[in-house]
């Protein structure tokens, strides 16, 4: 292994401060399932090829979900969305508002303009409201382990019916969490119950995602009870649609071992992973951004994970401090660095080309929001927002003259 100046990146088109065999595997492995096909289709208003056409198309966003879980007490930085690290994330996670419990000292109505202004600074794709419903009595604050169990079967769906109504309405839930380790709705309810809280909450709101949550599944220790336990819930038709693992890298991060657990307790799972909570440490700020950018690779590179969510960006918000990625001052660490060359730079689409005669640019390009600009030999423009999806066949995007551009 390699390693350069973590701040001086040595290749804009490579970047990276990792070298060996494992990196271009797994630089393989996504460019073949992070990215996709896509055509360009220039016309006239009479459906006839434009050629010689500059044609650019610009990616915004990720479909990979980049996340960041919002800290409860502090405000967001002024124009954060186009400042280092914070211009990566498509999304946020809510769990310390939505996990809040009433003794934390500060009134809902201060967390509710909290939120509220980091929602309108980040611009989110997807909202993750986090946990639901625990079974571990401890992470449920109004005490829903001392209930009997009609009092506990009403106050589960009540919960569940509020999660639903929450303000900003989430994209996602973790409905049910902790199961592995404890069993409290199944002891007192029976399994059934699990199921009636999943159709109660599609009932709710039916375009929401719902997921079980697990913690520490990437281990030698629970890695293979995890996936025989939610392999259990699907035989039982427990309607989840994704699972979010909670998971911290206190480093090293040895490649070669880390590939094979993912192989081994995540690639089996039944449902797409997400990895919340996420935070990368080291012995050092340099050891630590050397283990993120791995870590990072490796993850990106395999197509059963789906997304993370960052535990957070400043060391008080995190459990290993070097896993900061923003300084007191709100600079990038080494690791802020790493995470924004990657995400920003090299795991990222800007494409141009000229269209043939038969009016068509094509490219390979990550998945996500698009900006694409077609300038035609006459110096008009045509314009055009596009969401690019993984495809097993190119997509296709018609970019023609209308009365509007000839005008």
């Amino acid at each position: 292994m390699t390693i350069g100046l973590l701040l001086v990146w040595p290749n804009a088109n490579q970047g990276q401060i990792l070298q060996g065999d494992w990196v271009d595997q797994s630089q393989a492995e996504i460019e073949k399932y992070r990215k996709t096909d896509v055509t360009v289709i220039v016309l006239d208003q009479e459906d006839r090829a434009v050629q010689g056409a500059r044609v650019r198309l610009v990616q915004k966003r990720h479909d990979f979900v980049i996340g960041l879980t919002l800290p409860s007490n502090r405000m967001p930085p002024s124009k954060c969305r186009i400042r280092p690290v914070y211009r990566c994330f498509n999304a946020i996670a809510l769990d310390r508002y939505t996990d809040w419990s009433p003794s934390s000292g500060d009134s809902l109505q201060v967390r509710t303009k909290r939120l509220a202004a980091w929602q309108l600074a980040l611009e989110p794709m997807r909202t993750h409201f986090g946990r639901v419903i625990s079974a571990d009595p401890a992470r449920n604050h109004d005490r829903l382990s001392l209930l009997n169990a009609a009092d506990l079967r009403d106050a589960v769906l009540a919960r569940i019916d509020l999660a639903a109504v929450f303000d900003p309405v989430p994209d996602d839930y973790d409905l049910y969490a902790d199961m592995f380790q404890q069993d409290m709705i199944e002891r007192k309810l029976g399994q059934g119950m699990i199921n009636r809280m999943f159709d109660r909450a599609e009932a709710a709101r039916p375009r929401a995602g719902y997921g079980i949550r697990v913690h520490d599944a990437i281990s030698l220790n629970r890695g293979r009870d995890v996936v025989v336990n939610t392999q259990r819930l699907e035989v039982r038709q427990v309607p989840f649609d994704h699972i979010t693992i909670d998971q911290t890298f206190p480093g090293p991060i040895q490649p070669k071992a880390f590939r094979r657990m993912l192989d081994e307790y995540v690639v089996p799972l039944p449902k797409p992973v997400t990895l919340a909570g996420f935070e990368v440490g080291g012995r050092s700020p340099v050891a630590a951004a050397i283990n993120l950018e791995t870590l990072l690779r490796l993850v990106f590179a395999q197509p059963r994970i789906d997304g993370i969510y960052l535990r957070g960006l400043l060391g008080d918000e995190l459990l290993e401090k070097q896993a900061a990625l923003l300084d007191d001052e709100g600079q990038p660490t080494a690791s802020g660095e790493v995470m924004d060359q990657l995400f920003n730079k090299i795991w990222h689409s800007d494409e141009q080309g000229v269209s043939d005669e038969r009016g068509n640019v094509s490219a390979r390009v990550f998945t996500g929001m698009y900006a694409i600009t077609a300038s035609l030999p006459n110096g008009r423009k045509l314009k055009s927002q596009v969401h690019i999806p993984k495809n097993d066949r190119p997509k296709l995007i018609v970019l023609q003259v209308t009365r509007a551009e000839e005008e």
